[in-house]
């Protein structure tokens, strides 16, 4: 029989929150004007809004969501043959993250790499690892998703709040801070584990949906050759709105014509929509999807890049939503360049 990857451990770590209001009270107008275009009241941050520093790192948080699901799966850190950690926000370009999480766990040896990627990012992994266990290569995969948006921030504080770009608040205000994980164990159970997945990238003509321009080998360094209001990251709304929502509407598709299936056939789908009105469209397209059987972190955290899909699991977890044997329907799509990954899987906890 083949190989699939099942989940047997999740875990999740989110720092505070912060809601607009608190934002209000340090920058007065100019949040008010982000809080009336915000998707959501409050994110997940690690700043501190009176001095601009950080509480801890990415590979912090990791740590401490990696340790909450080997508890989970009632195993030990050295049980693990590979990590796979995504993220869009690394600690350094290099070292990867997944050695210096190795070390943070004290595994003495394992396989790994980073996956450098958005929202789409999380998604990516879990495909990549169940091609792994498929394969034979790896036995039981760490797999991470954790970002820190709110470290490139740390700039427009030392220059003084009252010149702070508002571009640069929304970001701010719109992104979150945390870290997720699950643990993937090869089993030949049928009705356990990964059992399709598709990913891609389907629209290389459209421009970026958003982009981090600081901090690769074109712009190593802030520069005055992109604007300091788009230093952090930079978004295009309107294309985001226009294109999203179809990364999503197809890719979903393409998964359920594949695998011969219908939107009914799934118990659970942990999908992680950014906005009111991307939701809407997936709702009125797949008029047999029933919102309660959507598992994820909403608005509670703020936009979570990597670290959406895992804490949606944990949520689920927390709520005792997955009942063993259940099919779950996983979507992650970024609109950096329209990447997208769908994963169908038996909960087999």
């Amino acid at each position: 029989m083949s190989k699939k990857g099942k989940i047997i451990g999740v875990g999740g770590y989110s720092p505070k929150q912060l809601t607009n209001e608190d934002f209000v009270a340090v920058f007065g107008k100019p949040a008010k004007i982000v809080d009336r275009k915000l998707p959501h009241n409050k994110r997940y941050s690690l700043i501190d809004l009176s001095t601009g520093k950080i509480e801890m790192s990415n590979t912090d948080m990791a740590y401490k969501a990696s340790m909450a699901a080997i508890d989970m799966a009632g195993i030990m850190a050295n049980d693990i043959d590979m990590i796979i950690y995504s993220t869009l926000t690394p600690d350094f370009p290099v070292p990867p993250c997944y050695t210096i999480l190795q070390e943070i766990l004290g595994i003495k040896e394992c396989m790994g790499f980073d996956i450098r990627s958005g929202c789409a990012g999380f998604g990516t992994a879990m495909v990549v690892a169940q091609q792994c266990i498929a394969t034979g290569l790896a036995a039981r995969i760490l797999v991470v998703g954790a970002d820190l948006f709110s470290s490139r921030h740390s700039i427009f504080f030392e220059e003084g709040i009252e010149n702070y770009p508002i571009k640069a608040l929304y970001n701010l205000m719109f992104f979150g801070d945390a870290a997720g994980a699950i643990i993937l164990e090869s089993t030949e159970n049928e009705n356990e584990g990964i059992f399709s997945s598709i990913m891609g990238s389907t629209k290389p003509d459209v421009p970026f949906g958003s982009i981090l321009e600081i901090g690769g080998s074109r712009n190593p360094y802030p520069t005055t050759q992109v604007p300091k209001e788009n230093w952090p990251l930079s978004q295009n709304g309107i294309l985001t709105e226009k294109y999203l929502p179809k990364v999503l509407i197809e890719s979903v598709e393409k998964f359920l014509i594949v695998n011969n299936m219908k939107i009914t056939d799934f118990m659970h789908f942990v999908f992680p929509v950014a906005s009111k009105s991307m939701g809407k469209i997936l709702f009125d397209h797949f008029t047999d999807l029933d919102i309660e059987k959507v598992v994820t972190i909403g608005e509670d955290g703020g936009a979570l890049a990597n670290a959406a899909i895992p804490l949606s699991f944990e949520k689920g977890v927390k709520e005792n939503r997955f009942k063993k044997g259940d099919k779950i329907l996983v979507y992650a799509g970024e609109n950096t360049r329209w990447q997208h990954a769908v994963t169908g899987l038996y909960w087999g906890i």
